[in-house]
This record gives structure tokens, sequence and C-alpha cells, in this order.
């Protein structure tokens, strides 16, 4: 198996991996964090926080990683703004730090 083949896989086996549970209280609301993201997505948020855009940052993290049980986004990108207009920031900043913190390691990704 070449290098590229191995690394296409890795990159599978954890975008295949189980979403992890959030609950958050505060909106009466039970998700579910997507468990990777594409490189394009990435790179779009960590390029807003770089450029000292980080609310825009943490608002496009819940688009990109919340979704619900059956794996269907609970936030559209277009809403992004009206997240970092409306939402309770402290909130938005709890469930973001949940998100990073449930980034799946290797271990959980191959099957530990």
């Amino acid at each position: 198996m070449s290098l590229l083949e191995k690394a296409k896989s890795h990159y599978r086996a954890k975008l295949e991996a189980e979403p992890r549970k959030i609950e958050i209280p505060e909106w009466d609301e039970t998700a579910y964090i997507k468990p990777g993201l594409n490189l394009r997505q990435l790179g779009e948020i960590m390029e807003l926080s770089q450029s000292g855009k980080v609310a825009e940052a943490m608002a496009l993290t819940l688009v990109y990683r919340l979704i619900d049980e059956s794996g269907k986004p609970l936030f559209r990108k277009a809403e992004r703004l009206e997240i970092m207009r409306s939402v309770d920031p402290d909130v938005l900043a709890r469930v973001v730090g949940e998100i990073n913190e449930a980034d799946p390691d290797d271990e959980d990704v191959e099957g530990n």
C-alpha cells in the first residue's frame, strides 16, 4: 500500500468514527460532533481565526461540526452571521471548546 493510500485510509477511518454526543442544556438539545472536517473547511476556519475573525471562525465550527443523530447538519453556513449576533457567546465558546476537545485521537481512529 502506498503512503497516499495509507493516508487516505486513515482519513476515511477518522470520518467514519462514531459522532460524539454533546449535551447543550441552554438550547435543550442533544447534538453530535462530526468526527472530522475536510481540508477546505479546516482551512476556512483557520484563515478566519488567523485574520482576527475568531467569532466567525467559532460560528463556522458549529456549522461544520454539529449534526443531529442522523448526521444532518444542525446549522447552515448562511446562518453564521446570525449565530454571531444572536447566540450567547459564553455558550458558543463552551460548545466550540467541547467540539475541539472531542476530536478523535489515533487510538479512537484505530478502534482501540
